[in-house]
């Protein structure tokens, strides 16, 4: 017969277990976006050398729609989009223009002017403005370990900027955009964390790629577009890059993204998904052949050692407590 003090601790043992099931859920979504970021640059290059950066954004989103729907279904998307609270729409909307339509526009134009391995390191500095931009608009401020790791994080981008150190400044307009692109992504994921974090990562995906498109399409009459001629002459060959980077460069990565920011804080997901530079880099270098300089490597392992050092205590928390979970499951089973 189970005791009354059992009765009473098996809703907060529940409680437990579920907090610790969907860390385990953000951990998991964490590390497949890292491995999808990995090609998003390579791909993306790739890609730039046939369309124009609008063309790259319609493709892009137009997939990662069709992705998703292929996913989660028509109608159920529907069906959740049609609940959403009016007092969200504004911010649903602010986040789809800022993730879906400038960022990215930005982010191709930067990627279509300098080098892929260059573009892996800068894109991190959407880790710098993320931090600042959560100490202003949600008051969540870094303590004197993250600060350490911010600045090793930032030393990183400016060792690759001034080229160990070697020359001026040396920042391409390609490198610029970039980094503004950084800027917009982040002031977008704050807006998604602050106001949007409990709406399905499948709505705030459709409604960026719906803003993307919806961008194309009113664009497209007033300027010069040559995005017919762009698929024509687009190399069968290279279908499956174009594939490729729809399904794990675009979906994965975003989904993958919004399920680990609507489970882990937002530093984590931001200062550890730093680890795509490493990954990145290398995929990048194998795949395209593009050489890595040594001032490039000690930027990439300073970034990489500052968001170690930021979220080292995080990671051991959350093995202990994945640890914890496992035990008592296989207990009580």
């Amino acid at each position: 017969m189970t005791s009354l003090p059992a009765i009473l601790r098996q809703p907060v043992v529940h409680m437990h277990r579920r907090r610790v099931c969907s860390a385990t859920i953000g951990w998991i979504a964490l590390a497949t976006m890292v491995a999808a970021g990995s090609t998003t640059v390579a791909f993306g290059k790739q890609l730039t050398a046939y369309f124009s950066p609008l063309s790259m954004l319609f493709l892009s989103e137009i997939m990662l729609l069709l992705f998703a729907v292929l996913t989660f279904g028509f109608f159920p998307i529907i069906k959740r989009l049609r609940r959403v609270r009016s007092h969200l729409i504004l911010p649903l909307a602010v986040a789809g223009v800022l993730n879906g339509v400038l960022a990215p526009i930005f982010w191709f134009s930067g990627l279509e002017r300098t080098y892929a391995i260059n573009s892996q390191l800068f894109t991190n500095s959407e880790t710098i403005f993320l931090i600042v931009f959560a100490m202003l608009a949600m008051h969540t401020y870094p303590k004197r370990i993250q600060w350490i790791g911010g600045g090793m994080i930032l030393l990183g981008l400016l060792t690759v900027a001034l080229r160990g150190f070697t020359e001026g400044l040396t920042f391409a307009i390609g490198d610029g955009y970039i980094v503004l692109a950084g800027c917009l992504f982040a002031i977008g994921g704050v807006v998604i964390r602050k106001y949007l974090r409990k709406l399905e990562p499948q709505v705030i995906i459709v409604v960026r790629s719906c803003c993307a498109i919806g961008f194309f399409f009113l664009l497209s009459p007033f300027i010069t577009h040559p995005f017919a001629f762009e698929v024509s002459r687009f190399p069968l060959q290279l279908l499956g890059v174009l594939i490729g980077y729809g399904l794990i460069s675009r979906f994965l990565l975003v989904f993958s993204y919004y399920e680990s920011i609507e489970r882990l804080p937002l530093t984590t997901v931001s200062l550890l998904g730093t680890l795509t530079v490493a990954s990145g880099l290398l995929f990048s270098h194998l795949y395209l052949g593009e050489p890595v300089t040594w001032y490039q490597g000690i930027g990439a392992s300073l970034i990489i050692a500052g968001a170690a050092v930021m979220q080292g205590r995080n990671l051991r928390k959350i093995q202990d407590h994945v640890r914890h979970y496992l035990e008592t499951h296989h207990l009580h089973w």
